[in-house]
């Protein structure tokens, strides 16, 4: 019996040996398997970018800095003249003008002198301008009547009169109504006003524009697909013989400049707008997508004489992250589980989607070995 002894003591640690070797074989096996891998579906941000350009005509022997562009770049010169009304009035008086239908309901005609007075409900005071006669149970339309003091208040809405002047039998028979508002006018003689001359300008401003529009419709422009026309506002010449405050009905001014013309094509402007806009984009971006029809330009400025026109651009795209690119540190992540991982995700602007992997699958938490955390990011 005792020989037996340390042979069970033996056994005992030789099973547990055995037993920690296989657990511990474990350990590394499962370190060495388990794993996560994510794959980042970036985000696609807007960006944008201004520049200059210059487009050069073919015939121009300027030597301009920066992107130059080849065009069409045409002095035109353009003129209007028109006749315009004067509707400015010195103000000498004023008046308050309407009509009315006057009713007569008794079977007499009715006679109204010249100023027979008609008051309103709000005992508002007219007169008539002329003598009528009402026939008997008839009516009289578009009577002419004008208020007794000339004020903005006497300018009334449609209402009905009656005639003080009759007794109180016949005012409820003998009546007057309007149909629509009374006028107030200012009367005087008419002239040239600041604002006459002013509408003037404006009028043959956008005259000047249509007729450069309608130039660029013309055959030679045809090879172009992007035609602008430029009218310096600031440098068109007014001419007229009308002084501010002149006694006249009407007035002629003209107007003349020199514009210009601007063609390109669209193309070779839209391969530098991608170009400008990739050069601006942060080192860990690149550029998604770019619709040559997406971005403006105007005319900033230009010179008819050395032949080039500056084009002010403004360009949008979109971008996303480049391949490769470290937007999560695996360090960031050991240890989160799977709802953990999902939120801390989710957060990231960068992030439009993600794809989650465990290896093995029943796993649902990060390892802690970082060369076990894989991150990508998608095409």
């Amino acid at each position: 019996m005792a020989s037996s002894r340390p042979i069970s003591i033996y056994r005992k640690i030789a099973i547990t040996f055995i037993v920690l070797t296989l657990l511990l074989a474990a350990v590394v096996v499962y370190f060495s398997i388990v794993s996560v891998k994510i794959v980042i579906i970036p985000n696609k941000e807007r960006t944008a970018a201004n520049f200059l350009a210059t487009v050069k005509d073919a015939k121009s022997q300027a030597s301009p800095s920066g992107a130059v562009i080849n065009g069409l770049v045409e002095k035109i010169f353009l003129s209007a003249e028109e006749s315009f009304g004067a509707l400015g009035k010195e103000v000498n008086s004023a008046e308050v003008v309407g009509t009315v239908t006057i009713y007569n309901k008794t079977n007499s005609d009715q006679p109204l002198i010249k100023t027979t007075r008609l008051l309103s409900p709000d005992d508002k005071l007219f007169r008539l301008k002329q003598t009528v006669r009402v026939p008997a149970n008839g009516q009289l339309e578009k009577v002419e009547v004008y208020a007794d003091q000339a004020a903005k208040e006497m300018a009334i809405a449609p209402t009905k009169f009656i005639i003080p002047g009759l007794n109180q039998t016949k005012q409820d028979l003998i009546y007057a109504e309007s149909a629509s508002p009374f006028e107030y006018r200012e009367l005087g003689e008419t002239l040239v006003s600041a604002e006459d001359l002013q509408k003037a300008k404006e009028i043959l401003t956008k005259q000047l524009a249509d007729k450069l529009q309608a130039m660029t419709a013309a055959p030679k422009y045809q090879n172009y697909d992007n035609v602008i026309s430029k009218v310096n506002d600031n440098a068109i010449i007014f001419n007229t013989a009308a002084k501010l405050g002149d006694k006249v009905k009407e007035f002629r001014m003209s107007a003349a400049t020199e514009a210009a013309i601007v063609a390109f094509n669209t193309n070779e402007v839209a391969e530098l707008a991608r170009q400008k806009v990739a050069e601006s984009l942060p080192d860990d971006k690149r550029l998604e997508s770019f619709d040559k029809n997406n971005f403006q330009y105007s005319v900033d400025k230009y010179d008819v004489n050395r032949g080039t026109a500056d084009l002010k651009i403004e360009v949008a795209a979109q971008m996303v992250l480049k391949e490769g690119t470290e937007i999560i540190k695996a360090d960031r992540l050991v240890g989160l589980n799977r709802q953990q991982l999902d939120d801390y995700l989710s957060s990231l602007r960068e992030v439009a989607g993600y794809e989650v992997k465990f290896t093995p699958n029943w796993i649902n938490k990060v390892p802690s070995l970082l060369d076990h955390i894989k991150v990508e990011v998608a095409k």
